[in-house]
């Protein structure tokens, strides 16, 4: 990578300096495009992953797979492409119908052709100024054969050769400059009964599971927790790795005046706190009964990715096994059968396709699915770190000032919460004591919410105001110490759904 990063220094050389893409192309990392082809089902997501100056390396190119697209304003609408050893100029894109020029790519060295300008429907919508690009293929049954640009948006439909003929991929919904293009215009209805689902973190729950391998940057946090859901009905079971940590825990607790008649301890191998991540997703049949969703956690934390296998034996229930490497941090479900999720599952899973993923999570009971960018920079990925879902018809999305480079980010979040039609509720992160310090980290049980505090007193009694008035009883837990580590009262928790 470092080589192709100074053959790029090198080409930047060569091209005229500018600031921004051009009329065609998007150079802003927080847009993201998904394609779909119509007859194999297969989704493709496309985004910005890495920078060189005017250079952006795509996670997919128009069908190229990752690929080094350079534009700027400043060479108008000309645009080129890396091929692994130099600059290959592909096209002006407001020239002429007929013009061409030269490409060498892997699979399309030959002539590119402006073949056409005009309007263009896809499932994304309709677009008006549409230049079409045809290129020419040299592998066998590999290779792109068009690609449409619509100015002000991008790629919007791509066609590549394949063994099995040729394939069409179009915009089925993007994010582009602040807006969502395509998506379902609202939430959709309920549908047929689920045979399994997983139920809504706000629907009625029995306890809340919370792990820990050592209590150090637990003890303010579980503080706070266990005597705000003392006498509330909701167990608070506390699965620790040592005989030693449960004496730790049980001491500190006493010391701070915490009751814990309601909080039961018990001796399980773990290897980290991140209950939310490892931890069983609870599944309820149509008669009730309970299921245990177990997904693949980090192979370096073993006893963690147990868990769900111990916990399906203590209490009876089947399992049900997801083979994709995922935390629940970045699991969301309104209880009907739409998940929400970030593209961070993709990152982790490279080597399944977006459909692939969405058939694994079809055994959660999910049908529909919201991918959402994660936060700039924020290892987790996970959506818990910024919305989250709070009633059958409201969504918390949490907010940055508009030059944070968050900003783009929830919004993007809170437009796709608005087009599946809910009501947006924003919460100011306190970005100022941490980046990604925000209220969206919560727990919600039985009608309490356990909100993260931090150091801001205005955005903290911001925070509980908000969760009050969409009626939850809100108590505050300090988060200080545990975001630092990148999480809060969410990440440390799991739900445990009433039922049989």
């Amino acid at each position: 990578m470092k080589t192709v990063l100074r053959l790029l220094a090198a080409a930047l050389l060569a091209l005229p300096a500018a600031a921004r893409a051009n009329d065609y192309l998007s150079d802003d990392p927080t847009d993201w495009f998904r394609y779909s082809e119509a007859g194999t089902g297969q989704q493709v997501t496309a985004r910005i992953e890495r920078t060189a100056g005017n250079w952006k390396l795509w996670s997919d190119w128009a069908g190229m797979g990752p690929t080094w697209v350079y534009s700027s304003d400043r060479t108008r609408d000309y645009f080129w492409l890396w091929n692994g050893q130099t600059h290959t100029l592909v096209a002006n894109l407001s020239g002429q119908v007929g013009e061409q020029r030269v490409l060498d790519m892997p699979c399309n060295q030959g002539p590119v052709t402006l073949l056409s300008r005009g309007p263009l429907s896809t499932p994304a919508g309709d677009f008006g100024n549409v230049v079409r690009l045809g290129f020419t293929t040299s592998c066998a049954d590999a290779g792109v054969t068009s690609v449409w640009i619509a100015e002000g948006v991008g790629v919007v439909k791509y066609t590549v050769a394949s063994i099995a003929g040729e394939r069409t991929y179009e915009l089925e919904t993007a994010f582009v400059g602040g807006r969502l293009i395509g998506g379902a215009p609202s939430r959709p209805s309920p549908g047929p009964a689920l045979s399994i689902r997983a139920p809504a973190e706000h629907e009625p729950i029995e306890a809340v599971l919370w792990g820990a391998n050592d209590t150090y940057i637990v003890l303010p946090t579980y503080r706070d927790a266990f005597r705000a859901l003392h006498g509330s009905g909701v167990l608070s079971d506390v699965s620790v790795a040592s005989q030693s940590v449960a004496s730790q825990l049980r001491y500190e607790m006493v010391q701070a005046g915490v009751p814990l008649d309601d909080v039961e301890i018990y001796v399980v191998a773990l290897d980290s706190v991140w209950m939310r991540d490892y931890g069983p997703i609870i599944l309820q049949r149509a008669d009730g009964t309970r299921v245990v969703g177990d997904l693949d956690y980090y192979y370096t934390r073993p006893q963690d990715d147990d868990f769900p296998i111990v916990y399906a034996q203590f209490r009876g229930w089947d399992r049900v096994h997801v083979p994709v490497s995922y935390e629940g941090g970045n699991f969301g479900t309104d209880g009907r059968g739409t998940q929400f999720l970030s593209y961070g599952v993709q990152w982790f899973n490279r080597d399944l396709s977006q459909a692939e993923i969405e058939r694994e999570f079809g055994k959660l009971g999910s049908r529909d699915f919201v991918w959402l960018e994660p936060l700039v920079d924020e290892g987790t990925t996970h959506i818990d770190m910024f919305c989250r879902i709070m009633s059958d018809d409201t969504a918390l999305v949490s907010s940055y000032p508009a030059s944070h480079r968050q900003a783009r980010v929830v919004d993007a979040a809170a437009a796709a919460f608005r087009a599946r039609g809910y009501r947006v509720v924003r919460v100011a992160a306190d970005h100022q004591y941490d980046e990604y310090a925000t209220y969206s980290n919560s727990v919600l049980a039985n009608g309490i919410a356990l909100v993260p505090q931090y150091t801001s007193a205005s955005k903290n009694a911001a925070a509980l105001r908000a969760y009050r008035d969409l009626g939850y009883r809100a108590v505050g837990v300090d988060s200080r110490l545990i975001i630092r580590y990148a999480g809060a009262t969410h990440c440390v928790s799991m739900q445990v759904p009433a039922g049989r």
